[in-house]
């Protein structure tokens, strides 16, 4: 009694004073207060993308595209983009099915049905980085540094709609990182739906498959000790859905990839123009300076650390997304970026910043903070001037609808096309639509916004992106990314007019084009018309179409399956007097 009232207490009594209400009340205070600001970290980068990527609300005209897809899938024509042609011109068939899905149990417009869902998904795909980043760093009080650094940017708000499949690569990107973090806290081989998760990537876009053969090849390396069933398992639940969809797409399409990639030529190299694809995505925000500081600040020390706490599995995961951004990136590159700034290049970034989307607030991270300085400036004021979200036509901002795009009862696209007839670009051609096409036949370069507006006309996309035909013509000379093929105006006439009235050259304005075709010198119109007519007869052009136009019956997709590998490499030239003696006198 006297040493408590003297206050010497043993190592195992508390004294009187820490159990009183006061006392407890303020321990209460102080852990509610710890668990705010952790949630506060937690959010705040959410909040921040969540009301700029609602500010830069948009849709592409390539969504429109997607769109159009869907609503053909829906109405039971199929996966394809003008009735009774099967060709694959979206070029993410999971986000075809996911929107398809959403518009079928969902009242609202699909076009916003493509904004709501790529923005929640990039939210989710954010949080989901920061949740796995968690369970590799540890810590009791967590930085959102990497988070920081991609909410920040106008990229990462302007493709988070924009009705393309951005979004559900951040989410699927983020899921997988969240997956192998918590699967290397454990010695348990990875969960069934885990490993199906990882091998999603080619069926989110063919170009993320490079992540996929790496996260499930981390896992193969790491349960190699668990005997061959193990593994076996591991690559049969990865490989099950890519490899069913690809039999799928060489039996339906007659093709390896979707139509997209070989209208862009995405097999080959086209240095230049990827590296100042780099430059206009790197620069305008000073990127080099934040990722800079991530990895001396940020990847470093996480690194160290899991080399000291003997956690190969998480030290692994943390390479595969840091090195498999970096190669992700210089594929992008290789091929030559893509027209729309910044795009394919983000999915490449928040890889490589989602390990460390949240780091530590421990003295070897602290470095790491640095980024907030250039976060704020970049919130603020770095913008680039391709990266508004601008419609297709360059002059609306925040367009969703066809309405507000100008395509409604009465909008000023819709009225260009009044009467039926043939169309090129907008302007009616003096000619007769050939037997079997509908009232309404367009062909056009940007064919998103007018497809989605009348789904009953037959559209031919001039650049290819939806006709297999111009996909596979002759790389003349390389310009702009996917715009490089564009179909010369002899095919226009012999695949969608009558023989008459006949049409002139002069009902061809050129249309900025001209760089990626040889026009030849004092030979008639009509006379290049006719050899178009001709080489669409004749044997080889006719198995090429029917493959596929013709009914899908169990013989016509065995027999696409081997023609899809032919197909691969198959060009047509695209003077139709060429294509007439090459394809016609074999």
């Amino acid at each position: 009694m006297t040493k408590r009232l003297l206050g010497d207490v043993g190592a195992d009594e508390q004294p009187f004073e820490e159990t009183t209400p006061a006392k407890r009340l303020t321990v209460t205070w102080s852990a509610r207060t710890a668990g705010f600001v952790k949630l506060a970290l937690f959010v705040a980068p959410l909040m921040i993308l969540a009301v700029a990527a609602w500010k830069y609300r948009w849709m592409s005209d390539d969504a429109f595209i997607n769109l159009r897809v869907v609503k053909q899938l829906v109405g039971g024509h199929g996966p394809v983009f003008n009735p009774g042609e099967r060709v694959e011109a979206s070029t993410s068939p999971l986000w075809t099915y996911l929107l398809a899905a959403a518009d079928l149990v969902t009242p609202l417009r699909l076009e916003w049905i493509a904004v709501i869902l790529g923005i929640g998904l990039t939210l989710a795909g954010v949080a989901m980085a920061m949740a796995g980043s968690a369970v590799l760093c540890r810590g009791e009080v967590l930085a959102p540094v990497g988070a920081i650094v991609l909410v920040v940017l106008a990229p990462m708000w302007k493709f988070a709609s924009g009705g393309l499949e951005t979004g559900l690569s951040f989410a699927w990107l983020g899921a997988s990182l969240w997956i192998l973090a918590s699967w290397s806290r454990r010695h348990d081989p990875i969960a069934p739906w885990g490993a199906v998760v990882l091998g999603l990537g080619p069926l989110i876009r063919p170009d993320l498959a490079l992540f996929s053969v790496g996260f499930v090849g981390l896992v193969v390396v790491s349960e190699w000790s668990g005997g061959w069933r193990t593994i076996m398992r591991a690559l049969l639940y990865a490989a099950a859905l890519p490899v069913a969809y690809q039999v799928f797409r060489m039996g339906y399409y007659a093709s390896l990839a979707p139509n997209p990639a070989i209208a862009k030529e995405a097999a080959r190299s086209y240095w230049s123009p990827g590296w100042t694809y780099l430059r206009k995505t790197v620069m305008p925000y000073g990127l080099w300076l934040p990722l800079g500081i991530l990895g001396a600040a940020a990847y470093v020390p996480l690194v160290v650390q899991l080399r000291r706490d003997i956690r190969r599995r998480a030290l692994a995961t943390v390479l595969v997304f840091g090195v498999g951004g970096l190669i992700h990136a210089l594929y992008i590159v290789r091929v030559g970026g893509d027209f729309m700034n910044a795009r394919l290049l983000m999915p490449s970034l928040f890889a490589v910043v989602a390990p460390v989307a949240v780091v530590p607030v421990r003295k070897q991270f602290l470095g790491a903070l640095l980024v907030v300085p250039w976060a704020v400036l970049a919130l603020v004021a770095l913008r680039s001037v391709d990266d508004q979200p601008r419609a297709f036509d360059k002059s609306t901002t925040n367009a969703v609808t066809l309405a507000q795009f100008g395509w409604g009862p009465n909008g000023r696209y819709r009225a260009q096309f009044a009467r039926p007839g043939v169309y090129f670009t907008g302007n009616l051609l003096p000619a007769r639509a050939k037997a079997g096409e509908p009232s309404l036949v367009v062909a056009g370069y940007g064919i998103g916004e007018v497809g989605y507006a009348f789904r009953d006309a037959y559209v031919l996309d001039l650049l290819g992106l939806a006709d297999p035909f111009t996909a596979h013509l002759q790389l003349k000379h390389r310009g702009i990314v996917a715009h490089e093929k564009p179909l010369p105006a002899p095919w226009i006439v012999a695949r969608l007019t009558a023989s008459e009235p006949a049409l002139q050259a002069s009902d061809f304005p050129p249309q900025g084009f001209a760089l990626a075709i040889d026009e030849p010198g004092g030979v008639p119109f009509a006379d290049r018309v006719a050899s178009a007519r001709s080489a669409l007869d004749c044997g080889t052009l006719r198995d090429f179409f029917a493959e596929y136009r013709s009914p899908l019956t169990v013989g016509r997709f065995l027999g696409n399956l081997g023609a899809s590998f032919s197909n691969w490499n198959f060009r047509i030239p695209p003077e139709p007097r060429t294509a007439h003696e090459r394809l016609c006198r074999r």
